[in-house]
């Protein structure tokens, strides 16, 4: 009878050991704990004076890897590919910038880790995934440099003037062929007030969306954006004051000259 007794004991101490198991073995009681290091860009646009050294445009990541990362991205449509060392919460990816009125378009695409433990997730922000670098003249100490580009530019042709205030005479004129127009103002002229004019040369829509970029002799960059309108011929858009090698630039609207 004692025997007996002890069997229906047995049973529940095995259906506890195969219950506690079947908890033990659930991934929806039990599972890892999922570390998500993220990767990003810090801004959505740079402008970067021209050099013959390529330019690393910063990611910034979350938290460092074990191992290295590979970070795919396109620049202007083009794949590439940049590695971020082990450890490392900062990575770059390469650009040619050796030409002034480059713009690119640099938009990050996957993330892979080597060997990447299965509790680490490598993820790119969406939010924070596309920036456009913007190639400026390189640096002069000895002048003022001033780019203009424009909207539509394989069918919209604009020249840029230096004149002088009131605008009478010319002092310096980029008219080229090439969709970006740059001059060079020398600190050797005069200490005085000028404007920098866009020129409509010829446009085929009705309003062109003009940006002039200006490069201080001591690297300090500044943009101005505006728009002007078909048929306006010499437009106002900025004007500097010149005193040595120290220019002060003011926009102005962009309205026709004459």
């Amino acid at each position: 009878m004692k025997n007996i007794k002890f069997i229906p004991l047995l049973l529940i101490a095995l259906s506890l050991i195969v219950t506690s198991c079947a908890i033990d073995d659930d991934p929806a009681i039990v599972g890892e704990t999922i570390i998500t290091k993220t990767v990003s860009f810090a801004t959505d646009k740079v402008i970067v004076p021209a050099s013959a050294t390529p330019y690393d445009v910063s990611v910034l990541i979350s938290q460092s890897f074990g191992t290295n990362a590979l970070i795919e991205y396109t620049v202007n449509g083009e794949e590439k590919g940049a590695t971020v060392p082990f450890g490392s919460v900062t990575g770059g990816l390469p650009l040619d910038v050796s030409t002034a009125g480059v713009v690119y378009d640099v938009v990050m695409t996957d993330i892979s880790v080597l060997e990447k433990p299965t509790n680490v997730d490598a993820v790119i922000d969406q939010g924070n995934k596309t920036i456009r670098v913007i190639v400026v003249p390189s640096i002069d100490p000895s002048a003022l440099q001033i780019m203009m580009v424009w909207s539509n530019m394989d069918q919209n042709d604009l020249d840029l003037w230096i004149t002088d205030e009131p605008p009478t005479a010319g002092y310096e004129i980029s008219q080229s062929v090439s969709p970006v127009e740059t001059i060079s103002f020398a600190n050797t002229y005069p200490d005085g007030t000028y404007n920098a004019l866009a020129r409509e040369w010829f446009t085929v829509d009705p309003t062109t969306d003009v940006t002039m970029y200006v490069v201080h002799p001591d690297g300090t960059i500044e943009s101005f954006d505006d728009t002007i309108n078909q048929g306006s011929d010499f437009n106002y858009f900025i004007k500097f004051d010149k005193v040595g090698s120290t220019y002060t630039v003011t926009q102005v609207p962009a309205v026709p000259v004459f």
